[in-house]
């Protein structure tokens, strides 16, 4: 199972899952293995990178319909989400919003060039297919360009667990009439392996608009969705492997205006292409992909009035070397292109291509040192060149501590929205736009203990400077003032804001065997994040605790509880608790079932002033293999 699963990522990641030389007879324990952090397969412990890894099981575990319910308890994590599933959500890496964070699922970069900041919008993506996720935490434009500032989220979706053919069936109905289904089929031989999963879902939902915690009276906002994904790799020769990898989903969505109980519908159609070639010689391996991603959106208003038209492409091309010169020494290099487009009704069509190239080396200079060092140079066509490095070291200081560290720098240049603004929603144009740098630093150490406890311990900072800052141009509008006057007519405007953008904090994560039955989980994120001025940036709680506690009662049952619990949030928004839980019972080798309520205690509480958040729900779910 774990050498399919090493295979499948192998195969599919874009950037961070290259051709890897082991044979099918290695045992790997991927929980320790990170795909991401140096482009190719790494000791956790020796990559120097804050890194956190999600398998299948602990999805299952937690039984969450939406990714980012799971995501959200990851230290350094915070999810805002404009009501309940279907709406809007926003993921943060240490303080540094959606368009901070590159997304890519089995390779495919996912952020929607045409939303106002290119970011990805988690609000429709289930854990239906996803069978690992691999989330860095601090910049990494030295590795995948200048989105990755504050981190980089990697998905893969469910593959081929043992030879031959399987399936798989899931489903689960509870409340606000919520209803999943998925299922999937995959093969596995000695040369090939393919995986095709189909899911989809189906919500009445709750209100997303809410004038104040426990509203009654208002109307509920729904999603459908349905969702292919499939992926395959075929080994033509020892040296020689082909694959593919892609999706297709579609989602209609129903939101609430700012302020006001709406009756409107958010249509969404995306897919996403990849297909690669990998090419083995002497002590080098060679990649070559090409990667498409494609969507369109139209808001609709009451009686069907569309409110808005987009459509965004992004064409990707991408080589990557490995050269082995030797045990201490590994370079990896490459060069990538690619070009995003989007065509707002009413606009007409807006388009820029970046072109970089890397270099990193993986050295080891003695047995308990490694240090990795990276240099990038990309060519936007509208912003010049710029050039980004990191360098980051893992030291075994003992058997079971490790001191690690990194710095990075970054840069973000404007998206096309920011640039064109949207003179439908009041957002005002500005070509004046100028590019952002940053500079990441973090310290850390990670201790495992003989009992099998481990802990871990981050400090971190983020510089950013000439943010870009969506801000008020019109009194009562949202978001800060503006420093700057802008065109008149407008309400809203980005602009960069002069000075420095400091985000800093601590993060603690711990798993510790309580008994050899049960297993408490920890994660603690403080995060100060604050403007040039000094002023604290919205939506970013300096407080954000999650606790989890594993049962395995015997060898059919097994439960979890979690508590999440966020403090110091900015607005004058209250601190607030939300526990969940859930058992799972096997039935025999083949099947499970499982219940599990949200928000066992019926807390009203709001992620974001004036939207909703569900009461107390139950879930039923049944899962079988064969």
């Amino acid at each position: 199972m774990q050498d399919t699963i090493l295979r499948l990522c192998a195969s599919t990641a874009l950037v961070g899952a290259l051709a890897f030389p082991a044979s099918a007879q290695q045992i790997i324990n991927l929980e320790e293995i990170t795909f991401s952090a140096n482009l190719t397969a790494t000791e956790i412990a020796r990559s120097g990178a804050s890194v956190s890894v999600v398998t299948r099981e602990d999805l299952d575990a937690a039984g969450a319909i939406q990714l980012v319910d799971y995501l959200s308890r990851l230290p350094g994590v915070t999810v805002t989400q404009n009501g309940g599933l279907g709406g809007s959500a926003s993921l943060r890496i240490r303080g540094a919003g959606p368009e901070y964070v590159a997304v890519y699922v089995d390779g495919i970069r996912v952020d929607d060039p045409s939303s106002p900041q290119t970011a990805f919008n988690f609000g429709t993506l289930t854990t239906a297919d996803i069978g690992r996720i691999e989330i860095l935490r601090g910049s990494q434009s030295a590795l995948y360009g200048g989105s990755a500032v504050g981190g980089v989220v990697n998905i893969s979706t469910l593959g081929a667990t043992e030879d031959g053919v399987t399936q798989s069936l899931q489903l689960e109905a509870g409340s606000h009439r919520t209803y999943l289904a998925r299922y999937g089929i995959a093969f596995r031989d000695d040369r090939f392996e393919a995986a095709v999963n189909v899911s989809h879902v189906r919500s009445r939902g709750f209100s997303a608009y809410e004038p104040f915690p426990g509203a009654p009276g208002l109307t509920p906002d729904g999603l459908e969705a349905s969702r292919l994904s499939f992926s395959g790799r075929y080994q033509l020769t020892d040296e020689t492997a082909l694959g593919l990898s892609g999706f297709y989903q579609t989602s209609d969505s129903e939101f609430d205006n700012f302020g006001a109980d709406a009756d409107n519908l958010l249509k969404r159609r995306e897919y996403g292409l990849r297909v690669f070639g990998e090419y083995a010689t002497g002590n080098t391996t060679h990649e070559l992909s090409a990667t498409l991603y494609d969507m369109s959106r139209e808001a609709f208003q009451p009686r069907g009035v569309s409110a808005g038209e987009f459509e965004a492409r992004r064409l990707s091309f991408a080589y990557k070397g490995i050269t082995e010169l030797s045990p201490a020494l590994t370079l990896i290099y490459g060069a990538d292109t690619q070009n995003e487009s989007i065509t707002v009704r009413g606009q007409g069509p807006d388009s820029t291509r970046v072109s970089g190239v890397f270099g990193q080396a993986l050295w080891t200079p003695r047995a308990d040192l490694d240090v990795s060092a990276t240099v990038r140079a990309d060519r936007n066509s509208g912003f010049g060149t710029f050039y980004t490095g990191r360098i980051a070291a893992a030291w075994q200081a003992t058997d079971g501590l490790v001191l690690r560290g990194a710095v990075g720098r970054g840069f973000r240049a404007p998206s096309i929205n920011e640039q064109l603004g949207n003179p439908v929603w009041g957002i005002a144009p500005n070509p004046s736009l100028e590019p952002e740098t940053s500079v990441s630093a973090e310290i850390g150490a990670d201790y495992r203990f003989a009992n099998g406890a481990e802990i871990s311990t981050t400090l971190f900072q983020l510089t950013t400077d000439n943010a870009i800052t969506y801000c008020a141009l019109a009194p009562g509008a949202w978001g800060p003032t503006c420093p700057n006057a802008g065109p008149a007519g407008f309400e809203n405007h980005y602009q960069n804001i002069a000075g420095k953008t400091r985000r800093r904090g601590f993060e603690l994560g711990a798993v510790v065997p309580v008994t050899d039955a049960h297993r408490l989980d920890i994660g603690y994120t403080y995060t100060d994040a604050r403007n040039p001025s000094g002023a604290r940036l919205a939506r970013i709680p300096r407080h954000d605790l999650n606790l989890g506690l594993r049962s395995e009662w015997n060898e059919r049952v097994s439960s979890t509880i979690s508590l999440q619990h966020l403090a110091g949030r900015t607005g004058n928004m209250p601190s607030y608790s939300v526990v969940n839980a859930g058992i799972r019972y096997r039935v025999n080798d083949h099947a499970d079932l499982s219940l599990r309520v949200e928000n066992l205690f019926n807390k009203q509480y709001q992620q974001i002033a004036g939207y909703g958040t569900s009461d107390r729900a139950f879930y039923l779910g049944v899962a079988s293999r064969f």
